[in-house]
């Protein structure tokens, strides 16, 4: 959910940090830099066992169209068995001040009732920039006693140094996890300053509908929610983006229940009118992930096979689809990539572009791809892989690569972590978590990614890692 509009003028800022670009030759990176640090919540008592302090997972990146500030936040100390799911609040980092902040979205980050705050949990974190240069944050929210749930918004004016107190988007109560709200991403309308969207899915038996909701004065109140796509077996992973000629197309997972066998799709819907109303969906593409593993043990590796990323280059129209798929013969998931030059109406045959070729299968995987685009139209692509490991190891890296013909050419891919990291060393929640998704965003010159790696310590088993690519 990037849009090319964002972010000219980076460079300046991410210096600070010590990630300057300054007119790198295709294919150059900056060294992989840590962003996070020792959990500011570690003291938070905890009623039910599983969390993992000083675990950091699901990056999301934004960058300011005004400063040129980059932003990442992430979920803070998450569950994992067995009581796995959330985490003790959520962290954010500003390039504008090098040091990480947080809203007070849970009781373990400040949050209380007066604040929307009083929630043992939080998960799914999404930035969003708005051309004034005020930055979004979303965030789910949930109680592990009650199962309420709920989705609130902090905005920040000074690239992520504070947060305002969370507006409530949506809040319900339920009497079990059987049905909560989940994976919502927040939208900034990149034309008109104060217009931001949410969506969201409903986790019931299977996947629930999309949720809608918006917000006309900058975050502060919200519209009622509404469901612009209840059909099928059910969605998940709602990504929105905004057209040059003001059109809101919705992106979604779509499940579909044949004799008692479920298919996916990743389909959108439109609207024209602000999201009033919506289209029948149009389907990008069939999805057949088969899911990651550890390659020495089998272990499933939790990394987005399901989800996928939506990347929309403003200036053209095009936009970019990336998602984990097995359908090229080798049986396992490699990133499958798939484009539309009319705004999302037709879409090109999926090819992959995870590029291992390590003859063992287990050692091609490809997960949690992710994609962006950058203001020269140069498509930036992300995803981790075992190519490096030795046999019998289960060693993994992030890799980025760029197209400068809208994906039909790939320059080879550039390895972005400066140390490949065990996959087994990740916290188990619901499987070795990766992360559903990692983050990519770009300035005028470079691409940029956040993403998880772990680390040789149990007391601080993951990192999120900062660097510039192109």
């Amino acid at each position: 959910m990037r849009n090319a509009r964002r972010c000219a003028t980076f460079v300046a800022a991410v210096a600070v940090a010590g990630l300057a670009v300054h007119a790198a030759a295709a294919g150059i990176v900056t060294p992989a830099r840590t962003i996070s640090g020792p959990s500011p919540f570690v003291a938070c008592a905890d009623a039910v066992p599983g969390v993992v302090d000083n675990a950091e997972v699901e990056p999301w990146v934004a960058v300011s169209p005004v400063t040129g500030a980059a932003a990442v936040a992430w979920q803070q100390d998450r569950w994992g068995v067995p009581n796995q799911g959330g985490a003790h609040g959520v962290v954010a980092w500003s390039s504008a001040t090098d040091a990480r902040s947080w809203a007070p979205f849970t009781t373990c980050s400040g949050g209380t009732a007066a604040t929307n705050g009083n929630y043992d949990r939080a998960s799914d974190v999404w930035l969003s920039y708005g051309p004034e240069g005020v930055l979004y944050q979303v965030a789910l929210q949930f109680d592990w006693f009650t199962g309420d749930d709920a989705i609130t918004v902090s905005r920040s004016t000074d690239d992520g140094s504070t947060w305002s107190t969370p507006a409530v988007v949506f809040r319900t109560k339920h009497t079990s996890f059987t049905h909560g709200e989940d994976k919502e991403a927040i939208t900034a309308d990149p034309y008109h300053p104060g217009v931001v969207y949410v969506v969201w899915d409903r986790y019931s038996s299977h996947k629930g509908p999309v949720f809608f909701s918006k917000s006309t004065d900058g975050g502060r109140t919200w519209s009622d929610a509404m469901v612009i796509y209840g059909k099928d077996a059910g969605t998940i992973g709602s990504q929105l983006v905004v057209l040059a000629n003001g059109t809101l197309v919705d992106f979604f997972v779509n499940y579909v229940l044949v004799k008692g066998e479920y298919s996916a799709s990743l389909d959108a819907i439109r609207s024209s009118d602000g999201g009033r109303t919506w289209s029948s969906p149009t389907v990008v593409s069939s999805m057949t992930p088969s899911g990651t593993f550890d390659p020495a043990t089998g272990r499933y590796i939790r990394a987005g096979d399901g989800l996928f990323d939506i990347a929309l280059d403003s200036a053209s129209g095009a936009l970019y689809a990336v998602w984990q798929d097995a359908r090229f013969g080798d049986g396992v998931d490699q990133a499958a990539f798939s484009r539309s030059t009319d705004g999302g109406l037709i879409w090109s045959t999926p090819v992959r572009v995870s590029t291992s070729t390590r003859p063992e299968p287990a050692y091609r995987q490809a997960w949690a791809p992710s994609v962006d685009v950058a203001p020269d139209h140069t498509v930036g692509i992300t995803y981790y892989d075992f190519r490096l490991s030795p046999a019998g190891g289960d060693l993994a890296d992030y890799w980025g690569a760029t197209s400068a013909d809208g994906g039909s050419t790939w320059a080879p891919a550039t390895r972005l972590t400066t140390a490949s990291f065990p996959a087994s060393m990740a916290p188990d929640a619901g499987g070795l978590m990766i992360g559903d998704y990692e983050g990519l965003a770009h300035t005028a010159g470079a691409f940029v990614g956040a993403f998880e790696v772990t680390t040789p310590s149990a007391s601080n088993p993951t990192d999120i890692q900062l660097v510039t690519f192109r």
